[in-house]
């Protein structure tokens, strides 16, 4: 499952680079900036990249698909003919789009604790 965090991480990149910032080190993509935006570990997110953290993938997928990114492009193995973006369907712009994603998070968020506590 390596493949998922080096997508993650392209994306990640990918973001930086299209950042309008002049230091792209201060660039709201950059591993500390979104670490800090996902209130997670910045070393959590460097193993979500490295492919040795899953827990803590999902998190990212979504927020990247508030961005308008493709989960089934980060998720299935083969996705060569998968669209890396789907902004038809999901657009940055979109009114109350952070709320959305916030409220998608928490109940995430819940349906995980929900079923660590089934174990």
């Amino acid at each position: 499952m390596g493949y998922i965090g080096e997508r993650l991480k392209e994306i990640r990149l990918e973001l930086v680079e299209l950042d309008d910032v002049e230091d792209k080190r201060f660039s709201q993509f950059s591993m500390t900036n979104l670490s800090d935006y996902l209130n997670m570990d910045r070393t959590t997110l460097a193993n979500v990249e490295r492919g040795s953290s899953m827990v803590n993938s999902i998190k990212i997928i979504l927020y990247f698909y508030s961005l308008g990114y493709n989960p089934i492009w980060i998720l299935l193995p083969d996705n060569e003919f998968v669209q890396k973006r789907n902004l038809g369907e999901n657009m940055v712009y979109q009114e109350g789009l952070r709320e959305k994603y916030l409220e998608l998070e928490e109940r995430v968020s819940e349906a995980m604790k929900e079923f660590k506590s089934s174990l």
